[in-house]
């Protein structure tokens, strides 16, 4: 991101000059008052017999502002509750967890993209979150020479970049992946926290701790299983109850530890005095819906869903495969001591739901073997 410049050292005929510049699109020069964009990685699909790519965007505006009196209620709590030196609450990692979640948002804004050469107008407005979301349709000759993600035998062949959208008035540009996904393939949805990062969501005090105050740890072997299988044509999403507010964290821990790239799907934590004491209950809702509506995009793919016992993953996967067999072809679940998934559990999950895809539950990452594509031509 580009720095920010201090006005208090300009006089008013420099601040008339500054203010000229910002608005060039050539120079990039942000000061506090300007919007600050995320543009979130995600996913295009084939429609109208392969004619047009629908691409669902996904993002976020907020500008920098003094914390409201709310907000800084909350953290004050936050930073008591846990029991924070000021070393560490006044520290870098602090300051840029909690960072997305007393940014301001920009609500009733309309948002422009850019995308293959093309400038789009999103048709509804940013909400009072901040966040916005829309969906282009783009004739499939517009985007034919970007990388599309289907069988490994096709991945191989392309040699054609990944497709970029962008949005830029100026400020500095703002840009993240579009997977462009193939209708027959294999998808991975893999979970994050206790799946691919040790997060402890079982004992709320460590896992608030290690959101706001650790550093981001990673599951031995995780990110090479992943990327074995990204090597053997697997597309990812990242479906995890995670707020979208922690969104450049995990990126960053994503890119830091070498996870394959693949579409971000998130949740966003409404502003509670009471947020903290409710995070595991609010996190167990709505991640369902989200592979739901992944799987109904993408009708042609096939899908391995990746999860631990921590949580409901077992249970919210049971009940997508039995909604979905012809597309659910693997359930993996990591094993969490302090919540197993144990043979009673495992039977009542499979009298209730009358599952017929095989589910293994792991230890070691080594364990997950090959990725055994499916959907494949």
């Amino acid at each position: 991101m580009p720095s920010r410049e201090s006005n208090d050292a300009f006089d008013g005929s420099t601040r008339k000059t500054l203010e000229a510049i910002r608005m060039s699109p050539e120079i990039s020069i942000r000061n506090e008052a300007d919007p600050e964009v995320h543009l979130y990685p995600t996913i295009g699909y084939s429609i109208a017999d392969g004619s047009v790519w629908r691409v669902q965007i996904q993002g976020r505006i907020s500008q920098t502002a003094p914390a409201t009196f709310g907000k800084r209620l909350m953290l004050k709590g936050l930073i008591r509750a846990l029991n924070l030196s000021t070393q560490v609450s006044e520290g870098e990692l602090f300051r840029e967890r909690v960072r997305g979640f007393i940014s301001a948002p920009v609500s009733g804004s309309r948002v422009q993209v850019e995308l293959a050469g093309q400038h789009y107008v999103l048709r509804r407005k940013s909400r009072a979150s901040g966040l916005f979301s829309g969906r282009l349709d783009i004739p499939a000759k517009q985007l034919q020479n970007f990388r599309t993600y289907g069988s490994l035998s096709q991945q191989a062949e392309q040699p054609n970049p990944d497709c970029i959208q962008k949005w830029d008035v100026g400020l500095g540009q703002v840009s993240s992946m579009v997977f462009l996904a193939e209708r027959r393939g294999t998808s991975v949805i893999t979970d994050i926290d206790d799946t691919i990062k040790i997060t402890d969501v079982n004992n709320r005090r460590r896992m608030l701790l290690r959101t706001f105050a650790e550093s981001f740890d990673a599951i031995d072997g995780m990110a090479t299983a992943y990327r074995k299988w990204a090597n053997q044509g697997a597309l990812f999403h990242y479906v995890s109850s995670s707020p979208w507010q922690l969104y450049d964290a995990v990126d960053k821990f994503l890119v830091d530890e070498k996870f394959p790239p693949g579409s971000m799907h998130l949740k966003w934590f409404r502003l509670r005095d009471e947020i903290f004491k409710r995070w595991q209950i609010i996190r167990r809702k709505s991640k369902g819906g989200v592979i739901k509506n992944l799987m109904k995009r993408l009708p042609g793919r096939t899908f391995v869903l990746v999860g631990d016992s921590g949580e409901r993953d077992p249970e919210i996967y049971a009940k997508l495969a039995s909604k979905f067999p012809s597309q659910v072809t693997r359930i993996c679940i990591r094993q969490i001591e302090a919540n197993p998934l144990t043979p009673d559990r495992l039977n009542k999950i499979y009298r209730r739901y009358g599952m017929t895809v095989p589910l293994q539950v792991f230890v070691n990452p080594a364990q997950l073997g090959d990725l055994k594509l499916s959907g494949s031509d």
